[in-house]
């Protein structure tokens, strides 16, 4: 029996590179993708690992990697969206770059890995697509404006997604991560600089210290990889999977609670 087959974006880091390892553990043949391969670091010694460059802001890279994985691995079963980039602040502050930025991985990013490779899984007559979103595609909060603009299109764009892929034998998730431990809030943060106003910079700074003290509390990256490598199994048409306690639990807050009195909870706790 042939082993199934993944290619998942972002693999140098975090999330990405935990489900390589967990997909691989269980005898998965992967395609771990990366901007600098240079990153891929013991992820290159795993067997059934291969490591490709991909850049999803890049169209002409996405479609050859895309292309030449699939021929190197006789098809792939199931694609993971999950490069991602988060620029985080006052949007008053944010340049054009980032903003530009923020979209172009995000939401244009998963959108170009999708338009290649789902002609192949079209006259393949099967496979998976699984897009990672996060808590921040179901609500908004303080100083995520950019990030959140950008899961929410990925939510949005997923769920039409599905009524078009399921014909072709294809299924769609999404993964919707609540605060998880990796890069994401350390060094792979953008931080946007506030406009030089008292207020602004108040803000910043409360929001700023309460996202920090969330995050001690935050999941590993493998209940991540675990509900992916769930996801990309199961036989049904289950659209949305939460991940981490965290999620589950802000999720079921945010459904249960009058908006108005979701958002001055947050701005209580938050002291804004």
């Amino acid at each position: 029996m042939e082993s199934s087959t993944m290619l998942i974006t972002g693999a140098s880091s975090g999330i990405g590179m935990e489900t390589v390892r967990y997909f691989a553990r269980r005898g998965w043949k992967v395609a771990a993708t990366m901007r600098n391969t240079s990153k891929a670091g013991k992820l290159v010694n795993i067997p059934g690992v291969a490591i490709y460059r991909l850049d999803v802001t890049q169209p002409h890279n996405v479609e050859e990697t895309i292309n030449k994985a699939w021929n190197d691995m006789k098809g792939i079963d199931v694609i993971v969206n999950n490069a991602g980039y988060g620029a985080i602040g006052i949007l008053e502050g944010a340049n054009d770059e980032q903003i530009i930025r923020q979209m172009d991985t995000n939401f244009f990013g998963t959108l170009r890995v999708i338009r290649n490779v789902l002609p192949l899984m079209r006259k393949r007559g099967r496979g998976t697509i699984i897009n990672l979103s996060s808590i921040a595609g179901r609500m908004g909060l303080p100083l995520y404006s950019l990030y959140h603009s950008s899961k929410y299109a990925v939510e949005g764009f997923t769920e039409s997604l599905y009524y078009e892929a399921r014909p072709f034998n294809i299924k769609v998730r999404l993964i919707e991560p609540g605060p998880i431990r990796t890069e994401f809030n350390g060094r792979s943060k953008d931080e946007i600089i506030p406009p030089d106003d008292e207020r602004y910079i108040a803000i910043s700074q409360k929001v700023s210290h309460f996202y920090n003290a969330t995050f001690k509390y935050a999941a590993e990256p493998k209940v991540v990889a675990s509900t992916i490598f769930r996801a990309a199994n199961s036989k049904g048409n289950r659209l949305r999977y939460p991940a981490g306690f965290q999620s589950h639990m802000l999720l079921f807050f945010y459904r249960i609670t009058p908006l108005p009195v979701f958002r001055l909870i947050t701005r209580w706790l938050i002291n804004i």
